[in-house]
């Protein structure tokens, strides 16, 4: 079947399998609360862990796959602007009972301008990268330059996550790239003085 909510696609069979197994189960004011926390979560707030485990202890050892189907639900729906009519009948098709569906109606209703809007201002951008740190080579690192990025928000089995990751770059390779986004940089900066300019 195809879905409005998917894009007129198919909906995943991993979120098919989720609906069926955890969300269905949940307590509809339970999912309700659950779903609220997701779309804070999808517009950027703090997301508190060991609510979601105590909101899903009766369905899911952690919580994260549930987490995962609300998000990838919540956001779709947004993306496709799905109105709160068809989303509704969609999700019940998929196997969640009506209240359950409602409940996550009113929160695709309370949040599917702000999530639209946040995905309109992230789109055609890469995760942010928070601070990149110089280490220490180690023996195995011939030639090389070692350096921590971490990544605010990156996609982790379809949740955002704050990452950590250690990379090599071979020294000629680093300062090619160095003098690369220094000309990258000055072109930045005369496109935007001309903008200014036009002001």
């Amino acid at each position: 079947m195809k879905f409005r909510f998917c894009g007129d696609g198919d909906c995943p069979d991993w979120v098919l399998g989720e609906i069926i197994s955890t969300l269905s189960v949940l307590d509809a004011n339970k999912l309700k609360i659950l779903a609220d926390l997701v779309a804070k979560k999808i517009l950027g707030q703090d997301f508190d862990e060991t609510e979601v485990k105590s909101l899903t202890s009766s369905v899911s050892a952690d919580g994260k796959t549930a987490v995962a189907c609300i998000h990838f639900l919540l956001n779709n729906a947004a993306r496709h602007n799905a109105s709160e009519l068809v989303f509704n009948e969609e999700i019940q098709q998929l196997g969640l009972p009506k209240e359950h569906a409602e409940a996550m109606c009113n929160v695709l209703a309370l949040h599917a301008p702000a999530i639209r809007q946040r995905l309109i201002d992230r789109a055609f951008k890469i995760n942010e990268l928070s601070s990149i740190q110089h280490l220490p080579s180690t023996g195995d690192s011939i030639n090389c330059s070692r350096f921590e990025l971490k990544v605010s928000q990156e996609l982790v089995y379809g949740l955002p996550q704050n990452t950590t990751h250690v990379v090599n770059i071979d020294n000629v390779q680093l300062k090619v790239l160095l003098e690369e986004l220094k000309y990258a940089r000055s072109v930045m900066e005369k496109y935007n003085n001309k903008n200014l300019n036009k002001v």
